[in-house]
């Protein structure tokens, strides 16, 4: 046998048949070591400096047995793209982006997944379960569909739907689970107990696989190795898996030296950065972490004990940033580069900002990040800070509005995340003033009048306005600019419910200039107040509009909450609107969203 398991803390050597996690004395996890002198003998060097970028091209540096077994999707050779307008940016003229995204089900875990799947076909797995926070998920399920095996996956309760949709499309068996990753790792640990199921996840094999990231890069960079290699950290398996590729090519001579590693975590779960920061070689466990970065989300790491030895044998650093900051970077990363990766791909890019800001970095340095996932994992997160684009009807004035108030720059400046930024805007003086500094803005008094009305009724609900709120506000008033007459107007409404009862709503408008009032029940206090505006509007008018879709969106936390309300609407003639209203109540954001709706297909009848 050319390798073997052994724990990393007390050095007890396992068999694989009897464990392939962790040390079931001391309960930590197990390393694969290797005969060198034998993997020297299984290795054709020619072949391997000649052969076409792959992870299968590894093979002789992973420890499977029959590869008549192996489960591959041809995972592996993924780009490294020269950022070359990020690094000019900072100052770096070798700043690098080794382009995780790009592997079969669009994440870094493929190359792992290939060898525990491989593996557990190796085994006689009759089944498999694991826990994930989401990209394990699909990665698994899509190699367990071509190797024929049932696989049962846990994740925690609200785990993004771009990755389960993509592990329920591979059939796998899902479970959510209301609690953290390490609720659903300890649960999964407990299934393949007493189930006989090969329990997978972030192992010694998958560890194996993963470190075939190193040696593309150290290919990639003609047989050389970077100088700082910069990776977020989660569980801890890639981190240390690519420190120990790197390791690997230095003991075969393929490499002189070593790069230094930097682990960067959000402030949210910065459990082994803490630690290292704080020289410990043992971390904290994080009971609820508190971030974005979903795929970094793991409070408990399975390999927390690896990072730190890889961090500290390496001499590398820890950073810990803010998801803000993770965010901008992905932002950056997509508009500067075209690369487009989840939230947590996009903390190597955030940290070497910071750092060169501090002037850490040489100009010539060779930093290489790694950007872990492709961005279609988790689209919801960049929306964040990503507000919708703005609707205009299908004529040249509306476009001449656009560029004339240059919508796109406003989007742009306007990303600004939920923190309070003003108690109240008290004139449209100072409104101009913020919209100007804030958005790059300038308005006309027209459209300044209409943000104006806007804010006051917000601060008129006791809600201090954020940035975001009034980016929605700025929004919904240039999307008004299409209406050259307003044929509703809703002037008051008052509305009552209880838990058993039904809702009783009474609406007072505007209708052409003159005004009606209407009452209706309905299921919910919305429901009851639409209902009667429809009554209201209906005294003599055709236009027999309907309403087809109502969503809600909450996007801050709190009972203070902003609220965006958008719905869809269609008139007899087949036309077809959807617009959004914000504002801190529910029940006027569909009030505006309706009027605002009505009024537009009223326009297009005329």
């Amino acid at each position: 046998m050319f390798y073997k398991l052994k724990c990393i803390t007390c050095s007890k050597e396992y068999r694989e048949q009897d464990t392939a996690t962790n040390c079931l004395d001391c309960g930590d996890p197990l390393d694969c070591l290797y005969d060198f002198e034998q993997v020297k003998k299984r290795l054709n060097v020619y072949n391997l400096k000649n052969s076409s970028l792959s992870a299968l091209k590894y093979l002789a540096l992973y420890p499977i047995l029959d590869f008549d077994k192996i489960v591959s999707l041809e995972e592996g050779g993924t780009p490294l793209l020269h950022a070359k307008n990020i690094g000019k940016d900072l100052g770096l003229n070798q700043l690098y982006i080794k382009n995780e995204g790009a592997n079969p089900t669009g994440v870094f875990k493929d190359r792992g997944t290939m060898v525990e799947v491989t593996k557990a076909k190796e085994l006689g797995a009759e089944a498999i379960c694991f826990a994930s926070t989401g990209n394990m998920a699909a990665s698994v399920a899509a190699y367990a569909s071509i190797a024929g095996i049932p696989c049962y996956v846990l994740v925690p309760e609200g785990t993004p739907i771009g990755k389960l949709s993509q592990t329920l499309s591979y059939g796998a068996r899902v479970i959510q689970v209301r609690g953290t990753y390490s609720d659903c790792a300890k649960l999964a640990e407990e299934m393949a107990e007493k189930y006989g199921f090969y329990l997978a996840g972030d192992y010694v094999f998958r560890g194996e696989g993963q470190k075939s990231q190193a040696y593309e890069i150290v290919e990639q960079l003609l047989w050389k190795a970077p100088d700082y290699v910069v990776c977020p950290v989660g569980c801890g398996t890639n981190f240390a898996a690519i420190w120990k590729g790197f390791v690997d090519f230095k003991k075969l001579g393929l490499i002189d030296k070593l790069p230094k590693l930097i682990a960067v975590q959000p402030t949210g779960c910065n459990v082994v950065v803490k630690a290292f920061n704080e020289k410990k070689m043992d971390f904290e466990v994080l009971e609820k972490p508190n971030t974005v970065c979903s795929a970094v989300s793991a409070g408990n790491p399975l390999d927390g004990k690896k990072i730190l030895a890889a961090l500290h044998e390496s001499e590398g650093i820890g950073l810990e940033l803010r998801d803000r900051e993770a965010l901008d970077a992905g932002q950056a990363m997509a508009r500067e580069e075209g690369v487009f990766v989840e939230v947590s791909g996009a903390l190597p890019i955030a940290g070497v900002k910071k750092l060169a800001e501090e002037n850490f970095f040489n100009p010539d340095d060779v930093i290489v990040c790694v950007a872990t996932g492709n961005g279609l994992k988790d689209p919801v997160s960049a929306l964040k800070i990503l507000p919708e684009p703005g609707t205009i009807e299908p004529n040249l004035d509306e476009v001449d509005n656009f560029l004339k108030y240059k919508l796109y720059e406003i989007k742009s400046a306007g990303i600004g995340g939920k923190e309070v930024v003003w108690e109240k805007i008290d004139s449209k003086e100072e409104l101009k003033e913020i919209l100007s500094q804030e958005f790059h803005a300038n308005f006309e008094d027209k459209i300044l009048g209409e943000i104006f009305k806007d804010c006051q009724e917000f601060s008129a609900k006791g809600k201090k306005l954020s940035k975001s709120d009034l980016q929605n506000i700025i929004e919904e008033a240039l999307s008004e600019m299409s209406i050259k007459e307003k044929m509703l107007e809703v002037l008051d409404f008052d509305v009552t419910s209880s838990m058993y009862g039904a809702a009783h709503g009474s609406i007072k408008i505007r209708m052409n200039g003159k005004e009606k009032e209407a009452e209706a029940e309905g299921v919910g206090t919305v429901d009851a107040l639409i209902t009667a505006l429809r009554k209201a509007i209906n005294h003599g008018d055709e236009m027999e509009v309907r309403l087809k879709d109502y969503n809600v969106e909450i996007n801050t936390g709190g009972v203070d909450a902003t609220v965006k309300v958008a719905i869809t609407m269609q008139d007899k003639n087949q036309n077809k609107v959807v617009v959004t209203a914000t504002s801190p109540d529910v029940i006027v954001a569909s009030i505006n969203a309706f009027e605002k709706g009505y009024n537009i297909l009223w326009n297009k009848n005329q």
